[in-house]
């Protein structure tokens, strides 16, 4: 039961370790896919921003931005988008525009797309659509719903959920769960988050004694400095996500990736050799701080509305939560095991090193934007 429980946990970082070194530099400026449905008398105008290199990767189609690229992305996404009424009759879409162009971060495809109701005043209605995701098993799709102004965000789509129930006027509670949701799904895609976190689980069995870790704490010990670690990042990025979404502070997105990814780094060359021993709970809190930065861009980026209304940022926290649970509930109770066995050293050491190459990596991408 034991050795499952171990190989679990490594085999978690090790997929973790390889779709790290998979992902874009900056992972929190359009990563995925957003479509924004802004509900109107007569119409419904959707707004499509799709990730330039997940589309040519997804459609194999030319992405120059000539006549036969804009040509293909049209086809492409009539054939993926729709939308219909309650008997399931598609309406009627008309393709306003459609481009290739870089606004923030990488290069997207930008559509608008307005669709027809029978009726003046659309009521509830269902949103189709499977593009990216129907070949890139880790893509989601953002659905943001403006009304009046008022603009929420109603899920996610993914491969294994191509179609969403969309109400014009959504209820309080849904736009809660909605955040919770959102929440739970950027930090399961948040893998420098993760990584950030488990380089800190590494070390929280160790003793060290100089330069050096060793000796192993007990049961007790070691679960105590887990509850520090995870409380202490929760903290962190809870203050500053919180801080920020409510006095609309806002900071260049290329510093802050930047830092998290030295933080990456830091926490890693922590787990082979000591170099805040017994701080890590602190460590967690600073460095969770510049984490909630990351988290409040999104929010912000996603919608600005969302970003200042407390019950989203509270959901948006949560779900933040929940899917950090879900991580350690199976990385740590193998992790406990395994630090009594006497290879643990070389296993400790592997996963350091690949978490901190996965950072360097990152770092590298992300500090040149710095500057640009």
């Amino acid at each position: 039961m034991a050795g499952s429980r171990i190989r679990s946990a490594w085999c978690l970082i090790a997929a973790m370790l390889l779709a790290a070194f998979a992902q874009p530099a900056l992972a929190h400026l359009t990563p995925n896919s957003e479509i924004t449905l802004t509900v109107r008398s007569g119409e419904v105008v959707a707004d499509v921003i799709i990730p330039r290199s997940e589309y040519a990767y997804a459609s194999g189609n030319g992405v120059s931005g000539d006549a036969a690229s804009l040509r293909a992305a049209r086809a492409y996404l009539a054939d993926r988008f729709a939308l219909a009424g309650p008997d399931g009759d598609l309406w009627p879409q008309h393709l306003d525009s459609l481009r290739f162009a870089q606004v923030q971060g990488p290069p997207d495809l930008l559509a608008r797309v307005r669709f027809t109701p029978p009726q003046p005043t659309p009521e509830r209605f269902v949103m189709r659509w499977s593009a990216v995701i129907d070949v890139v098993p880790d893509h989601f799709a953002l659905v943001v719903v403006n009304t009046a102004g008022d603009s929420r965000v109603i899920g996610a789509l993914r491969h294994d959920l191509q179609e969403i129930a969309v109400d014009p006027v959504p209820s309080s509670w849904a736009a809660f769960t909605s955040a919770v949701s959102l929440g739970a799904i950027h930090i399961g895609e948040g893998y420098d988050h993760l990584l950030f976190l488990l380089a800190l689980l590494l070390a929280a069995p160790l003793i060290a004694r100089g330069s050096r870790w060793d000796g192993i704490r007990t049961m007790r010990g070691t679960f105590s400095r887990l509850v520090q670690i995870t409380f202490g990042f929760t903290l962190g990025h809870s203050a500053t996500l919180v801080l920020a979404g409510m006095t609309a502070i806002e900071l260049p997105s290329a510093p802050v990736e930047a830092a998290i990814a030295f933080s990456v780094i830091l926490t890693a060359v922590h787990a082979i050799r000591p170099i805040f021993p017994g701080r890590e709970a602190w460590v967690s809190i600073g460095f969770g701080l510049i984490h909630g930065l990351a988290f409040a861009t999104l929010l912000a980026e996603t919608d600005a509305r969302m970003a200042q209304s407390l019950p989203s940022l509270l959901g948006f926290n949560l779900g933040i939560e929940l899917g950090q649970l879900a991580v350690l509930a199976i990385a740590v109770p193998p992790l406990m095991l395994l630090a009594r066995r006497p290879r643990f050293s070389h296993y400790r050491t592997a996963a350091a090193v690949g978490i901190a190459l996965c950072g360097s990596w990152w770092l590298v991408q992300r500090v040149p934007l710095i500057v640009a």
